[in-house]
């Protein structure tokens, strides 16, 4: 008997940390100093720390195993494939949720220091979707894209370069005019620069945009460092009427915070900011965290560490939700009932089949920060017929079991093996893993779970003992 290969420990308070396995997908509550000291011995060794008891608990959950290291490799292997072929099954019915996003104009009213479409917009003769091009494509292809769909399960995403620009207002208005007659949720992903002259089409009704994402870089001076636009103003104080503007259309927001390893401050006087704007907490905006470089927990100096955990555990607990998109499947891990209907979670949409963005020129693509770049699209509809390429069938091979780097990480079916745009950019095949902070940020989306379950338990005992 030994500890799982694929234990993870994270503290949680009162000398106890959350015990999660990322085999058998199993957490527990245990203290600290035995999580860590299991953690830590998961090559071999000896288990006198434990009683009887608590070994029968812990192999029941999978904490500890009789398997080889190399046999609990190869289980996880088959179960990957399981669970890969399962999700292909499921993907395939009609009622399961699609996304289309379609990229109006790689044209944009910023220019920030960081943006990944940089290359392509210099190429300034693409052209803007035109609306006789989305009527066309709604006529034609939409049924090719996702066949047998049921259109009230698909979302529409407006997204750019920047898609708010005055100039997509008829495209957008046919977009919006096909997903009112067919229940379509559409949002949208902009700078909120020019959202005031677009208002009339933001709203929680039906044939409106029913959410609006904008990116805060940080606080004020920050922010406005990084995002400015073309002629060099800054853009902060637009952003955040924006923000205002969507709320009281009655639509949802969603701020992005963009993290800069290094300048976590930035996101601190954010937060802070947010707070007492009384943005952070409202019903209606959601907050997340997204990096803007690539970078591994054991990168973060310590005093960096301990800002990004208190940041994300402070806004986890105002907003009673985890700030993360991607790992945002979490929460329904805390419930163990749950756990049987719980399917592989992939870092992102790439390789089911279940995302497609088209823009302009007809070309198809999986991944957003791919677009633009003609040699990585999956297909395109500039022959007048939809046509895919070998890419999607390689895309379509990224799943675990492929990817035996992965089957060693300890929270391989928590992660799904990274972002494969930044594999591809780095050099690296479309079935290599790119970690990323993915372990920290599973392990602080955990860890906010729990917390933010224990609060609402607190609070509902406290309002049932006044009545």
């Amino acid at each position: 008997m030994r500890p799982s290969c694929y234990l993870n420990a994270v503290e949680i308070g009162d000398g106890n940390s959350l015990l999660y396995n990322g085999f058998s997908m199993c957490i527990d509550i245990l203290p600290t100093e035995i999580a860590t000291r299991l953690v830590a011995s998961s090559e071999g060794g000896a288990l006198s720390f434990l009683t009887p008891a608590e070994r029968e608990h812990l192999a029941k959950r999978g904490h500890l195993t009789r398997k080889t290291v190399k046999g609990e490799r190869e289980a996880i292997g088959k179960l990957a494939r399981a669970i890969a072929e399962r999700d292909l099954d499921r993907n395939r019915q009609p009622d399961i949720g699609r996304i289309l996003t379609f990229i109006l104009t790689y044209k944009c009213n910023l220019s920030c220091t960081y943006c990944f479409q940089s290359r392509v917009r210099k190429a300034s003769h693409l052209p803007s979707m035109s609306e006789a091009f989305v009527e066309g494509f709604f006529d034609k292809h939409l049924d090719s894209l996702f066949p047998n769909a049921a259109k009230d399960r698909l979302r529409f995403i407006l997204f750019g370069g920047e898609p708010m620009l005055p100039g997509n207002r008829l495209t957008i208005e046919r977009i919006l005019r096909y997903a009112k007659e067919h229940g379509i949720v559409v949002s949208t992903t902009t700078n909120g620069v020019m959202l005031p002259r677009m208002l009339d089409l933001i709203g929680a009704a039906r044939g409106k945009i029913n959410s609006v994402q904008v990116t805060l870089d940080g606080g004020r001076r920050f922010h406005d460092e990084n995002r400015v636009t073309r002629s060099g103003a800054p853009t902060f104080e637009k952003t955040v009427r924006a923000l205002s503007h969507v709320v009281s259309a009655g639509a949802r927001a969603i701020v992005r915070i963009h993290l800069h390893p290094g300048r976590l401050e930035a996101a601190r006087v954010l937060i802070e900011y947010l707070e007492r704007e009384k943005i952070l907490g409202h019903d209606s905006v959601e907050v997340y965290f997204a990096p803007v470089h690539a970078f591994h927990a054991g990168e973060l100096s310590s005093s960096d560490s301990d800002v990004f955990s208190a940041l994300f555990q402070h806004v986890a607990l105002i907003q009673k939700k985890p700030p993360i998109q991607n790992f945002d499947f979490l929460e329904q891990m805390m419930n163990v009932r749950t756990i049987e209907n719980w399917s592989q979670p992939r870092y992102c949409a790439v390789s089911t089949g279940l995302h497609y963005a088209v823009d302009p020129l007809g070309d198809i693509y999986e991944c957003l920060e791919e677009a633009g770049f003609k040699d990585r699209r999956v297909g395109t509809l500039a022959g007048g017929e939809l046509e895919f390429f070998e890419l999607r069938d390689i895309y379509r091979k990224r799943y675990l079991e492929n990817m035996p780097e992965c089957l060693q990480c300890s929270i391989a079916l928590f992660c799904g093996g990274g972002c494969i745009s930044r594999t591809r950019t780095h050099g690296g095949s479309a079935v290599k893993n790119f970690c990323l902070q993915n372990k920290l940020f599973v392990a602080q989306t955990l860890r906010s779970c729990y917390l933010v379950q224990q609060v609402e338990q607190a609070e509902k005992r406290a309002a049932s003992s006044i009545h």
